[in-house]
């Protein structure tokens, strides 16, 4: 198709850090929603462009947690680490962008949405790439320094205290737009009775159901958490989400020896039915992982979030009084114990957050791009 000298559809890269993530689910969920007939997405996985540097990164991000918690907290959001930082930026960046800038031209890429801030800021640096449009979409309620505040076409963010955030750091408030976080269809469907969705699963159709996520690395104390709450076995049910993390789903099974009233399950590509069967969700507050549970209504308890953006998270929640924050194992069994024993709390906690979820954040994060790049011709 041709319009006004423009061939349609354009190629447009969804580039996000690694799979799998919620900066990846992110970009899925904005791909669901492009036209095909305007748009042809284009999934760039960061860390397949740069084999070696994705699980440096993530090595080194988990050793920090394990070892040293504080300094990342201190590095994540530092205005003069942020400007410190500076120099690696203008003099590396322009060079290691090089083979993601090959990869995108070679593809004949004509616009990129990015759920990363690296990704983005790959892309304002590189000269070649100058002229591509750059979508940024935030995927936590915080918007750290390492955003870049030129060469972005819009940025998407989850509430207006993001949107100031970036402001406050030199982004054109004309470029912020509040959307939400994109979260993928599946979490946006009319979702059936527990009970029958329960049976699908195969559990136990009228028992309260807790879901434990530790997103989709399986990060965090999740074992400790299930043996938390092994008192409560039989009056609940229990399922966590171990996510990538195979070797936590191997040893939590052994440990519990096959438990009739718990279930670890190994990564799945489809988290939204064990959202519909649960009364109540404990996990880490990833951007992703909270704009689905607030789309689905489910109350939420704060546990083992990790420093810098979780923390930030964390504090959006409690500002907004939309979660608990269960700070050891000891206290989740009295929080569970509480929701079980006050329905009226745990449907407060779900009106709460019902009204501050953006479901179709995805949706409208894809209209506003498919505007954009149809006013205007985009670069050949």
């Amino acid at each position: 198709m041709e319009t006004a000298g423009q061939v349609y559809p354009l190629k447009v890269a969804l580039l996000y850090g690694s799979r799998p993530s919620g900066h990846c689910a992110a970009a899925r969920a904005v791909a669901e929603f492009l036209p095909p007939g305007i748009i042809e997405p284009v999934m760039v996985d960061l860390s397949e462009v740069y084999p070696n540097f994705g699980p440096f990164v993530a090595r080194t991000y988990l050793e920090l947690l394990k070892k040293t918690p504080g300094l990342w907290d201190y590095v994540y959001d530092n205005d003069f680490v942020a400007f410190a930082a500076g120099a690696f930026r203008e003099a590396i960046l322009p060079f290691s962008s090089e083979k993601l800038a090959d990869l995108l031209i070679k593809k004949n890429v004509r616009a990129v949405i990015s759920t990363q801030a690296f990704s983005s800021l790959l892309m304002t640096k590189n000269p070649r790439l100058k002229r591509m449009p750059v979508f940024s979409v935030v995927t936590d309620f915080c918007a750290h320094s390492y955003w870049p505040q030129k060469g972005v076409a819009a940025y998407f963010v989850p509430e207006k205290a993001t949107g100031l955030m970036l402001r406050d750091k030199g982004t054109p408030p004309e470029k912020i737009f509040i959307t939400g976080i994109p979260i993928r269809k599946e979490f946006t469907c009319v979702q059936p009775e527990k009970q029958a969705v329960r049976k699908v699963l195969g559990l136990a159709p009228g028992l309260f159901t807790v879901l434990i996520t530790g997103g989709s690395r399986g990060l965090g104390d999740l074992l400790p958490a299930a043996l938390a709450l092994k008192p409560l076995l039989g009056k609940i049910q229990a399922v966590v989400l171990c996510g990538n993390n195979r070797k936590l789903c191997r040893h939590a099974e052994k440990s519990y020896g096959g438990g009739k009233f718990i279930r670890f399950v190994d990564f799945t590509d489809s988290p939204a039915p064990y959202y519909a069967a649960a009364d109540l969700v404990i996990g880490k507050p990833g951007g992703v992982t909270l704009a689905e549970t607030m789309a689905m209504a489910k109350p939420f308890i704060i546990y083992s979030p990790l420093p810098g953006q979780e923390d930030r998270n964390s504090a959006f929640l409690g500002r907004h009084k939309l979660a608990e924050t269960a700070d050891s194992t000891r206290e989740l069994e009295p929080l569970v114990r509480k929701y079980m024993a006050s329905p009226g709390s745990l449907a407060r906690a779900s009106r709460a957050l019902s009204e501050h979820a953006r479901p179709h954040a995805a949706r409208d994060v894809a209209a506003k791009i498919i505007e954009m790049l149809t006013a205007f011709k985009v670069p050949g």
